[in-house]
């Protein structure tokens, strides 16, 4: 595999006339609020989506007429959660149920009934199916009767809901010195065999489930001359600025990144088959999610170095509105600090292309905490970090990106970069 990015800025071939469909749930902060935004501003009709609520007994259920009040229009009300953590088996045993009793001192070698798991996996791939075919009933009913439609897909995450995953997840994501954790280690466990396979469902085979269910759909509109896309959100690393040049790092340990290869595999899959389908590798940003990943913001530092160095006179209004929240001299810190940390060897061997995505170390743990209380430590007010800020301006400039690359339709998947996100800014 070879890095795809995106190199140029297009022109944007949606009009007012357009539908953008919403496969998921919006959330506050997250990279389709971007989508959304440049969506709105070309006209296009926007449809919302929900992945539904937990009553008290745990089961899937729609919106309420009161969550309702709350939530954009026009609103499919079809709870499209995945994953099987939830589901019962015949036993009436779900996964989490399983998983209760392993303690702290015995999770790395607590043995699963997986036969157990695959049976809830299964049904629970048969509930999305049939909630996927109900929604796309309703979305047929809703779309307008002309225009092109793009549909994002927006499901990520799956961390099965077992109170023992939060104290061993801290310690593989947060852990430094005697609370270090392998993650490694971690994945090779039961417990790490779970999150392997609720990441994959919910992450990647969702998308799947997308495109194969809305086969007629496609078929409806194609015979009315009418266009019908797909796109997804994933991770991949990302180029940044190090010195003066961009080159391409990685989050470690990113435990979601083989779910995001199996979904970077699947949008291949039905793209040879001629869907017109892409998935964007997009960078990092610090989200409600992301937030659990501690050091996953070092590169979104970065992007002041790209908008001072291509993003022209937006850019650099950009960068001088966070300098401003900055210590003195911090611009040349937030630069130095950065390029000797992607250059440290125990980054380095983090962040190999080819083997993505890759355990943590002890060493390179240490080395990424560090980096990023020091860069936290450059404002002058730790409560007004220019991270959010930061990530606002990467997630609509990434809007902006897809919806001129995804009508061009050339490869099933792509990186977005800093410097193509610099020269969207410049062109503004």
């Amino acid at each position: 595999m070879k890095l795809q990015a995106i190199r140029e800025i297009k022109n944007i071939e949606f009009n007012n006339s357009d539908t953008l469909v919403i496969f998921g749930e919006v959330f506050p902060g997250g990279y389709v609020s971007g989508l959304i935004q440049s969506a709105k501003a070309k006209g296009m009709k926007v449809i919302y989506s929900t992945v539904g609520r937990r009553d008290s007994e745990g089961k899937l259920r729609k919106l309420t007429q009161e969550e309702l009040e709350s939530q954009p229009k026009p609103f499919i009300n079809i709870p499209l959660e995945a994953g099987f953590d939830m589901e019962p088996s015949h036993s009436g045993e779900r996964p989490v149920d399983l998983c209760q009793n392993i303690k702290l001192k015995e999770w790395a070698d607590a043995s699963l009934n997986k036969d157990l798991m695959e049976e809830s996996r299964k049904k629970a791939i048969n509930s999305f199916r049939q909630r996927t075919e109900q929604w796309l009933s309703e979305l047929a009913q809703i779309l307008p009767e002309q225009g092109n439609v793009l549909i994002a897909h927006t499901m990520a995450g799956g961390v099965p809901r077992t109170k023992i995953l939060l104290p061993v997840l801290n310690r593989v994501l947060k852990g430094v010195g005697p609370r270090f954790f392998s993650s490694e280690t971690f994945w090779n466990s039961d417990l790490g065999w779970l999150c392997e396979k609720n990441f994959n469902e919910v992450t990647a085979q969702t998308y799947r489930h997308l495109l194969e269910l809305s086969q007629s759909l496609r078929e409806t509109l194609n015979k009315a001359n009418r266009k019908i896309f797909y796109t997804a959100y994933s991770y991949h690393g990302t180029e940044v600025l190090v010195g003066n040049q961009y080159h391409w790092q990685s989050y470690a340990p990113y435990l979601q990144g083989f779910a995001k290869l199996e979904l970077e595999k699947i949008s291949e899959e039905f793209f040879n088959e001629g869907i017109q389908t892409c998935v964007f590798n997009v960078p990092e940003i610090l989200t409600k999610s992301s937030a659990v990943f501690p050091g996953v913001e070092i590169p979104l530092y970065t992007i002041l170095g790209a908008l001072k160095k291509d993003g022209g006179k937006n850019g650099k209004q950009i960068v001088s509105h966070c300098l401003e929240k900055m210590i003195e001299n911090a611009f040349h810190t937030i630069m130095d600090t950065t390029k000797k940390y992607f250059e440290a060897e125990a980054i380095k061997k983090q962040s190999i292309f080819e083997k993505w995505p890759q355990h943590n170390s002890a060493e390179h743990m240490e080395k990424m905490l560090h980096t990023s209380k020091t860069l936290a430590n450059l404002h002058k007010d730790p409560q007004q970090s220019i991270t959010p800020f930061l990530s606002e301006i990467l997630f609509k400039s990434c809007g902006s990106l897809i919806l001129q690359e995804i009508y061009q339709h050339k490869q099933p998947f792509c990186w977005l970069g800093h410097d193509v996100i610099a020269s969207d800014i410049n062109e503004r």
